[in-house]
């Protein structure tokens, strides 16, 4: 009896806590979810980790809800919040936007793409945000001078790019290596023109408040993949490599596109957020009383990084 008590304590360890966390695209901005899920640091905090694809929309709800327990996208969340949905960042994990306009070889400048139609995952999610920065950043009004089609995963934006249905299409990396290597071109990077904190760890403020113990295990094992991230470098190209389908020396620069855009703590600098959130509070429907203390809340994380030596 002692050995089955044993066999069966063993067993929930290694299942662990089940938790579930999302995002809305095959891109490298999950890589600190799927490392630490491949590395097995979350397992070694207890928690059963399980990532699925879900639109930022219904995952912003089911968060609500606590149907999910965590999302990604925290420009999604924060748009949520401000019109009162009870959602909480708890820690961040790029200061850009890893999106890339790609368009045919034909198409030399975004002017060229006045009256286009731009795939989009949503015109008002992370790559779509990014997608307008871009059409803006070459000289057009992104609100009237092209038109958004909400096709989707990277997967179909790429599909509708080879048929021709669409002129051009916002992709998260490393979706813009796989379509420059069917001949696309990487028109700009969006990130260069759009320095906003639009991925991180998101929950619900319910959570926060009645399963803290779960958020801060979490993000233990959140910040430890962040760490390693950084620190081993041949294993992590080796795994973004076979993780996306990518050739290591394709592996290498997005590796480097990663490094420079990656929070070392899980925080995101005040310069970056406090204009994002004005402008995020100023958009229609948005409340004017809530404040960024009442949807970034560091609290944990600055309790478990204490913690790690």
């Amino acid at each position: 009896m002692l050995v089955l008590l044993c066999c069966a304590h063993d067993f929930a360890w290694a299942q662990g806590e089940r938790a579930v966390i999302s995002h809305n695209s095959e891109s490298i901005t999950i890589a600190p979810i799927l490392y630490g899920i491949d590395k097995g640091f979350y397992r070694n905090e207890g928690i059963h980790l399980e990532f699925r694809f879900l639109r930022t929309d219904l995952a912003a709800a089911a968060v609500n809800t606590q149907e999910l327990d965590y999302m990604i996208s925290a420009g999604t969340a924060m748009r949520a919040a401000v019109r009162g949905l009870p959602l909480k960042i708890v820690a961040y994990s790029f200061t850009q936007p890893l999106f890339y306009l790609m368009t045919p070889p034909t198409i030399q400048s975004v002017k060229e793409l006045r009256g286009k139609k731009i795939a989009v995952s949503s015109p008002q999610d992370s790559g779509g945000q990014a997608a307008k920065a871009a059409i803006r950043a070459g000289g057009l009004d992104p609100e009237r001078d092209v038109v958004y089609i909400a096709i989707g995963a990277a997967s179909v934006r790429m599909a509708a790019m080879e048929i021709g249905s669409v002129d051009a299409a916002i992709q998260p990396v490393p979706w813009n290596s796989r379509m420059k290597k069917k001949g696309f071109k990487e028109l700009l990077f969006a990130g260069s023109y759009l320095a906003q904190p639009l991925t991180g760890m998101v929950t619900s403020a319910a959570k926060v408040e009645k399963n803290s113990d779960q958020v801060r295990r979490v993000l233990r094992a959140y910040l430890l993949s962040l760490r390693r991230l950084r620190q081993e470098k041949n294993e992590v190209v080796e795994f973004i490599a076979k993780r996306f389908g990518l050739e290591r020396d394709t592996g290498e620069e997005v590796y480097k596109v990663m490094l420079d855009t990656m929070s070392s703590d899980g925080t995101m600098p005040a310069s970056i957020l406090d204009p994002y959130f004005e402008q995020v509070r100023n958009e229609p429907g948005a409340k004017k009383s809530i404040l960024l203390n009442d949807i970034v809340d560091y609290r944990l994380l600055r309790e478990v990084t204490a913690s790690i030596k």
